[in-house]
Order: C-alpha cells, then structure tokens, then sequence
C-alpha cells in the first residue's frame, strides 16, 4: 500500500469523522457548525441583527478555533520529516485534540470552550488531511466538493475527459463519506459527544496503526 494511498484513504475517514462531529454540534449547540464556517457566519449576522449581541456572540469561539487552527496545522506541514512520519505526527495530534474535547465534555465544560476547541479542530482537519488521489478534496465543506464534482462531470461526458471523471469519482467519495458521517452519528450514536468523540478516536489510532504498519518507501503526492 502506498503512502498516497494510505493518504487517500486518512482524508475519507476524516471526512467521516467532520460529518459526524458536524451532526453532533447542529444537534447539541443550536445549529451551529465546525466545518461549515459559510453558515456560523451567516448564522452570526443574522442573530447579531435580529436578537444582539448577547445572542450572537456565541457563534464566535468556533470561528476564532477555526482560524488558529487552520493557522497552526499550516505551520505543521512544514515540520522537518520526511512525509510519511509527518503524516503520523499530524494524525497523533488530531487523535490527541478529539480527546481533548472529549475530556471537557466528560468534565461539563461550557458549550463555548467545546465549540473553541471543536473549532480549532476542524481548521486544522480541513489543513493537513485534504487528498483523495493526488486531488485536493475538502473533508468537511461540502459546497466546493459539489461544485468541483457537477464541473468534472460535465468535462468528463462532453468533453469526453477520463481524468476528470476520475477526479468526479473522488469528490463524489468524499461528499458519501461526510453524508455516512452524518448518518452514522445521528442514527446510531444518536449525536452524543462522547460517542462520537470515541469512534473518531478508534478510527484514528487504527489509521495510524496502518501508517505506522506498512513500512514502504514515502511517496509524495
């Protein structure tokens, strides 16, 4: 197996996983989203118009976590290492963050600490994990996926562009595995934060596990 396919297959997971904790965050904190920062904002300045500031307020620990996340895990893609080791140590710290917010939910922190630390996890997810097949396919907003995927369709039938019909094939991977997601985490695990939290973190270590198992020679995307 290679690295890029070890690669491909991390970012559908962690699609899975944003659809899942998005479900669990929409259910629990008032619609509010971690990946989908298009919607907290719009979500924001309607509140702050119609119902104020004390209202609208709370839509922003998410959109702060959101930007220092995605500011430090640029950062971690230039670590020293040589990909494949980079890829395990970006992987542990997403791994190390779900239990972060896992332990402050056990702990009954405020909904503001949990959808900060959400946050920042998800600009840090939608940073570093981010290839299906050598294509950049965002793992947890789904608007530029779509577009991205009805684009290459189009070119891929009139155009008659076998690559772009594999890249369709891979946008539309990642928009299953974000909707699986969702699903998952609503029907079965009915959008517990623990629950969901647990499951992200059994799905990590095992991709780490398989990182860390087939030792082949790194290959860059």
């Amino acid at each position: 197996m290679t690295f890029s396919t070890k690669n491909s297959l991390t970012t559908l997971f962690q699609t899975f996983i944003m659809g899942a904790i998005d479900a669990y965050t929409f259910q629990n904190f008032a619609g509010s989203f971690v990946s989908a920062q298009t919607g907290n904002l719009v979500v924001f300045a309607y509140e702050l118009v119609s119902k104020g500031w004390q209202t609208a307020y709370v839509r922003l620990p998410v959109l702060i976590g959101f930007l220092i996340g995605a500011f430090i895990s640029q950062a971690a893609k230039h670590l020293p290492f040589s990909d494949r080791n980079r890829f395990i140590i970006l992987l542990a710290f997403s791994t190390l963050l779900l239990a972060i917010v896992d332990g402050t939910i056990l702990l009954g922190a405020g909904e503001l600490t949990i959808l900060f630390i959400l946050g920042f996890f998800s600009g840090y997810e939608l940073t570093v994990f981010n290839k299906i097949g050598g294509t950049s396919v965002n793992n947890g907003i789904m608007t530029g996926n779509l577009k991205n995927f009805s684009n290459n369709v189009y070119e891929a039938i009139f155009s008659r562009n076998h690559q772009a019909l594999l890249q369709a094939g891979f946008f539309l991977s990642g928009i299953m595995m974000f909707v699986l997601g969702i699903i998952f985490s609503a029907y079965w695990l009915h959008a517990v934060g623990p629950n969901v939290l647990l499951v992200a973190m059994v799905i990590n270590i095992f991709l780490i596990v398989m990182m860390v198992g087939f030792k082949n020679k790194p290959q860059t995307d």
